[in-house]
């Protein structure tokens, strides 16, 4: 699942254009995605779609959770999220936000969690193929040239201090878990995680 992050040139906002808060940048990327078109699809394989049933209900069961826990009480996580929070982000809203998606949605049946990823590929390549990645791209250039608030966010994302901490949060046991279930579902993680590291500058 790899959506290709590039920068392009751009003219500079006038100087008389008031400052946007990180909040408003971050809205300004989300507005460009489909977002009704991808629900749509995700609710579509859920209505019809066993293998997608199963992989849903699993990401809101016990066992999903208690992996998600195991990870959140590990010290070396609880660091990172203490390092990002003191530079101004809040993973735990992102966390939440993730988790409210998930929950919210909803499988037509009682499904028994079983190994697959046909399904959800099928659903990954047709949300895919709805992105507009150009306006993506001119949109993610505006705020790299003239969002001070944006280009602070990347600095500490990037920074030797955060790849340190990320680097210790992979290697955590819970973590390599987490991310083999992810992977027994289909999802991409390796390729993801080379994507975030090229973006990032980071070697892998």
């Amino acid at each position: 699942m790899k959506f290709v992050l590039a920068i392009f040139a751009v003219l500079a906002v006038a100087s008389a254009t008031p400052a946007r808060t990180l909040e408003e940048d971050l809205q300004d990327i989300i507005a460009v995605l489909p977002i009704a078109e991808i629900r749509a699809i995700v609710q579509r394989y859920i209505a019809t779609d066993p293998e997608v049933q199963e992989i849903v209900a699993y990401l809101q069961g016990d066992e999903w959770a208690a992996l998600v826990a195991e990870v959140a009480q590990n010290p070396t996580w609880i660091e990172f999220k203490e390092y990002l929070l003191s530079e101004g982000i809040d993973i735990d809203a992102i966390v939440q936000y993730i988790h409210d998606l998930i929950g919210g949605l909803r499988s037509h049946r009682m499904p028994h969690h079983h190994r697959t990823t046909r399904s959800l590929r099928d659903m990954i390549d047709e949300i895919r193929a709805i992105i507009p990645l150009d306006d993506l791209l001119v949109v993610l250039n505006d705020k790299f040239q003239n969002s001070t608030e944006f280009q602070r966010l990347f600095e500490v994302l990037s920074s030797d201090d955060a790849r340190v901490l990320v680097e210790e949060v992979l290697a955590l046991p819970e973590a390599q878990r987490l991310a083999q279930e992810l992977r027994d579902m289909g999802i991409n993680v390796d390729g993801a995680l080379e994507l975030i590291f090229g973006i990032l500058g980071w070697s892998k």
